[in-house]
Parts: structure tokens; sequence; C-alpha cells
């Protein structure tokens, strides 16, 4: 996949997993992966990782892990005239962020997939469903 395709925001299905293939347990599968410009969504058999690269150079990144007990639910908008992304939000427990306001919620893991490729979307959807939710 090039740069621009990346750009664009055009997700890679099946991309590099070494970011997380050294913690795996010894038991843990990838079941898919999902790359986009810089940040990464990948399934196992166990969880789901969230990887978000941060800063100008994207040494730096934060992987989160939630195992697939605290998968709870999956919501997607489907792109419209206007809007050119499928979003999808993946329910979980165990993910406090703390309000302004004081208290905490918890958050979905979420992230855009674009339009043109509402097939992959569909595939995510699909793959959680099928391996997370009872």
């Amino acid at each position: 996949m090039g740069l621009l395709d990346k750009m664009v925001g055009h997700a890679e299905v099946g991309g590099d997993t070494a970011i997380v293939e050294e913690y795996l347990a010894p038991d843990e599968e990838i079941i898919q992966s999902f790359h986009f410009l810089r940040d990464a969504v990948i399934l196992t058999n166990l969880g789901i990782y969230d990887i978000d690269v941060q800063g100008l150079s994207g040494k730096k990144m934060q992987v989160k892990f939630y195992p697939k007990e605290t998968i709870k639910t999956i919501a997607f908008e489907t792109a419209g005239s206007f809007d050119l992304d499928v979003d999808i939000k993946i329910g979980v427990s165990n993910n406090p962020v703390p309000l302004i306001e004081g208290g905490a919620m918890n958050m979905p893991i979420e992230f855009k997939v674009p339009k043109d490729q509402a097939e992959e979307a569909k595939q995510i959807i699909h793959l959680v469903k099928e391996h997370y939710l009872e």
C-alpha cells in the first residue's frame, strides 16, 4: 500500500503486526489486523489491540489491549452523502476516561473506515461479533 493510500485514510488489511507479536501470550493468535495512516487495530483470539501512534516522528506508540471479556458492543454509522466514512465504535468496559466535571466514563474503541472500503468495515464488524460477542 502506498503512502498516498494511507494519507487518504485507506485501511491496510493484514498489515505489519510486529508491534504486538513480542507481547502475545503463548496461546494467542492474530485473527486480522487493520492499519490506517498511523494507527491500527489488531484482533486476536484473546482480545483487541488498539495502537495509537503519537508524536510527529511516530516513534512513540500507546498500545491498549482489551481482553475479549471486556468487549460488550459494536456500533457503526454507515457513510452518507456528505459523511465519507463508516464510523465504528467497539464498546468496552474498564476503559475509564476522566471527565472535566469529575468522575469518569468508559470510552469505546473508535475509528473511521473510508466509504470506498465499506467491505473492510463489514469485515471488522463481522469479526468482532463472531469472536467477542456471544
